[in-house]
């Protein structure tokens, strides 16, 4: 699964640095530390991937793809007969492999399947790496049926807003997320539609909250955890992005 950078589980920077992502990505141990739940209690544990699971349940699909699958955290719990995983990381191929399921290297802006191969495509916390956001999304639309359904998890622009502003907020404003997503996905798909989620996140100390920061060196330089006060408290917002292919 992508990282959600702003907040949770990954990364949120769009990058068109093809070698930086690439090294960011060649093993998986700063994606792993991304995940909230690693360094902070997290409160309701999972809901925005668990809004996702319900979204590509609600479709029946028989085959799903999880692009930019990253730990396949996502793609290991989805009920589905044929789960395929695709990601440009060999690290990423490599794990969801090691997890049972089928996985292939390819890039988003140029899958490696058929036109009309899939009943739901997911594609969590990773859009905006890609330097050209509306070329990922016709791919997207291409290898899904007709009538077929994507599936994203993203934040919202005030997702862990507390911990971004003590630290100068290193994200683009124009990131690939929740207020804008619902835009570029109309040029796309149709009957899009945006699910909110959020949540509450709670770090004990800062040695705790800076193992966190140092989880994003690669894609935001050198982050300090904030003096305090501790417990650091923060606020999750989240959401997942449906839409439907004509």
């Amino acid at each position: 699964m992508g990282a959600d950078a702003r907040g949770g589980d990954g990364v949120t920077r769009q990058l068109d640095d093809s070698a930086r992502v690439e090294r960011e990505y060649a093993t998986l141990d700063r994606l792993a530390l991304r995940r909230l739940d690693r360094t902070a209690w997290v409160r309701p544990f999972g809901e925005p991937i668990a809004t996702a699971l319900a979204a590509i349940a609600e479709a029946r699909p028989r085959r799903v793809l999880d692009a930019g699958s990253g730990r396949a955290e996502l793609a290991r719990l989805i009920a589905a007969p044929e789960v395929v995983c695709v990601d440009s990381s060999p690290a990423a191929v490599e794990a969801a492999r090691a997890l049972g399921l089928e996985a292939v290297r390819g890039d988003l802006e140029d899958l490696p399947f058929a036109d009309e191969s899939f009943e739901v495509v997911t594609c969590n916390w990773v859009l905006y790496h890609l330097a050209d956001v509306d070329r990922g999304l016709a791919g997207l639309a291409r290898v899904l049926r007709p009538g077929g359904r994507f599936v994203g998890i993203y934040n919202r622009r005030d997702n862990l807003r507390a911990v971004w502003s003590a630290v100068g907020d290193p994200w683009p404003a124009d990131d690939f997320g929740c207020e804008n997503g619902v835009a570029a996905l109309e040029r796309h798909f149709v009957r899009v539609e945006r699910r909110d989620t959020g949540g509450e996140v709670l770090w004990e100390d800062r040695e705790a909250l800076q193992v966190y920061l140092d989880a994003f060196v690669e894609l935001a330089g050198e982050l300090r955890a904030p003096a305090g006060p501790y417990p650091f408290r923060d606020t999750r917002a989240n959401c997942v992005l449906v839409a439907e292919k004509a």
